[in-house]
C-alpha cells in the first residue's frame, strides 16, 4: 500500500459537491415556490424539477461516455458534469406569462425539456470536453451552449417584442404614469393571482425567468454560505465587483434618463439572470482570471456590459452575453496584477491538511490557489503552462528560477497537479 500523502482538505470533487448541494437546495426552493403555479395542466415547480433531472442526466451520461472514448485526454468528472447540468437547468428561462411573440423559446413543459437537453448536450461535448483539449476553457460552457443552441433565433431572443413593448430602460422608470415601469415588472414577475409590491417580486419570488434567480434572497444567502465554506478556492471578488459596478451603472443610467433610482437599481440587481449569474456562473474558475486584480476588472466589465445590454438591447438576460464576452478577456487579465516575485522567502498561511491514500488528478481548474501560497510570489500554474510550451523567455519572466521546491503549490491544488515537480523542472531547464 502506498504511503498516505498530505494535501489541502479541498479537492475538486469536494468543491463540486459543495456547489452541487447549494444549487440543488436552490432548485428545491424554487420548485416549492413555483409548485402551485400551473400552465396547461403542468405545475411550474414540477417542470423545473424535471428540467433539472433531464439536464443533469444528459450531462453526467455524456461526460461518462466521452471519457470512455477520450480516455486519458478527457477523464470522467461526474460531479463537475452534475453541477454543469444544474446550472443549465437553473439558467434556462421558465415561467409565466408565456411570451406571446417569442414562440421559439418554450418557457413551459413539455417543449422546454427538449431545449434544456440540447443545451446540456452541446455544453458537455463542445464546451467542456472538446474545449478542454485546448488546455483551458475560454468561455463558460453553460452560457456558450445556450447562446449556440439559440443562434437560429438570436434576433427574436435578444430583441423580444414583448419586452420592448413592456419594459423600456431608455426612459425614466417609476411607479405609475408616464411609463408604468413598476406595473409592467409586476405583471411579468409577480403572481398574477395575488397582488404584491415590486420589491417583493424582485427580491423574494419571481414566477418568470431564470429559475436560479427566482428568489434573489435565496441566491444571496446560499451564495454567501458557499463563499464562506470555499473562500480560498472560489473567486468571490468577481461577484463583489459585478454587484458594485451594477449599482454604479444603475445610478448613471438614472442620471441620464431620470426616474426612480431605487427602482432601476432593484431591477438590475435582482433580475433573475443577473443575481444567479453573479454568484454561480461568473465565478466559474476555469473561464475567469487568476489574479485578484484581474478578477475585479472582470467583474466590473461584466457589470458594465450587463447594464448596457439590458438597457439598449432590451435583452433582459443580457448578463449571459456579457459573460461570454468577458470570458474571452481572461487570458489577458490573467497577467494583470501578478505579484512581484521575491527572492526572500515569505511566510504563507496554508489551509488545514488531510491525509490521502488515493489521489485523483484532474485538469487545472484555474482557481489560482497555488499563486497565493508561494513563498516567493511565483505563479506555479503559469510556469507549468510555459514549461509545457517550451517557452524559456516566459519562464525567465515568471522568475521560475526562484522556486525552492517547498511544495506549497502542490499541497493546495484541488486538482492534485504536481506543480512542484513542473516548477522545479522548469527551473532546471533555464539554467
Amino acid at each position: 500500500m502506498s504511503k498516505a500523502k498530505e494535501y489541502s482538505w479541498m479537492t475538486k470533487d469536494r468543491l463540486m459537491l459543495y456547489t452541487f448541494v447549494t444549487l440543488a437546495i436552490l432548485a428545491i426552493i424554487t420548485s416549492a415556490l413555483w409548485w402551485p403555479i400551473t400552465y396547461k395542466g403542468w405545475s411550474l415547480g414540477l417542470t423545473l424539477a424535471l428540467t433539472c433531472l433531464i439536464a443533469v442526466s444528459v450531462a453526467v451520461v455524456l461526460d461518462y461516455a466521452l471519457s470512455l472514448v477520450m480516455k486519458d485526454r478527457g477523464p470522467s468528472n461526474t460531479m463537475s458534469a452534475a453541477v454543469f447540468g444544474l446550472i443549465v437547468a437553473l439558467s434556462y428561462s421558465l415561467g409565466i406569462p408565456v411570451m406571446k411573440t417569442v414562440d421559439v423559446l418554450p418557457l413551459v413543459a413539455p417543449d422546454a425539456f427538449t431545449y434544456v437537453a440540447a443545451i446540456s448536450a452541446v455544453g458537455v461535448v463542445l464546451f467542456k470536453k472538446i474545449q478542454g483539449l485546448l488546455g483551458r476553457k475560454y468561455v463558460n460552457p453553460a452560457a456558450a451552449a445556450k447562446i449556440l443552441v439559440l443562434i437560429p433565433f438570436l434576433y427574436e431572443v435578444l430583441l423580444p417584442k414583448d419586452h420592448s413593448a413592456m419594459i423600456n430602460l431608455k426612459a425614466p422608470v417609476g411607479y405609475g404614469a408616464p411609463t408604468y415601469f413598476a406595473e409592467t415588472v409586476q405583471s411579468c414577475y409577480g403572481n398574477p393571482e395575488s397582488p404584491a409590491d415590486v420589491f417583493w417580486s424582485l427580491f423574494m419570488v419571481k414566477y418568470h425567468g431564470w429559475p436560479g434567480g427566482a428568489s434573489s434572497l435565496a441566491v444571496i444567502v446560499l451564495g454567501l454560505c458557499l463563499f464562506i465554506i470555499t473562500r480560498k478556492y472560489i473567486k468571490w471578488r468577481i461577484t463583489a465587483a459585478y454587484l458594485a459596478t451594477t449599482v454604479i451603472m444603475s445610478l448613471i443610467m438614472t442620471g441620464v434618463y431620470g426616474g426612480d433610482a431605487a427602482l432601476r437599481l432593484m431591477f438590475h440587481l435582482f433580475l433573475g439572470s443577473s443575481i444567479f449569474l453573479a454568484f454561480f456562473m461568473a465565478t466559474d474558475p476555469a473561464t475567469t482570471p487568476l489574479t485578484h486584480c484581474g478578477q475585479c476588472i472582470f467583474g466590473a466589465g461584466l457589470g458594465v456590459l450587463t447594464v448596457l445590454v439590458q438597457t439598449y438591447m432590451n435583452f433582459l438576460g443580457g448578463s449571459i452575453l456579457a459573460l461570454v464576452i468577458m470570458n474571452l478577456t481572461s487570458p489577458i487579465l490573467d497577467k494583470v496584477g501578478l505579484k512581484k516575485p521575491a527572492e526572500a522567502k515569505l511566510e504563507k498561511k496554508l489551509p488545514k491538511a488531510r491525509s490521502f491514500e488515493k489521489v485523483k488528478t484532474y485538469q487545472c481548474m484555474r482557481c489560482g490557489a497555488c499563486m497565493e501560497v508561494c513563498p516567493h510570489n511565483l505563479s506555479p500554474i503559469l510556469i507549468k503552462e510555459a514549461f509545457e510550451k517550451g517557452n524559456s523567455d516566459a519562464l525567465r519572466g515568471l522568475s521560475a528560477a526562484l522556486c525552492d521546491g517547498c511544495g506549497n503549490c502542490t499541497f493546495v491544488c484541488p486538482s492534485r497537479i504536481d506543480l512542484r515537480n513542473f516548477t522545479l523542472r522548469a527551473k532546471a531547464s533555464i539554467r
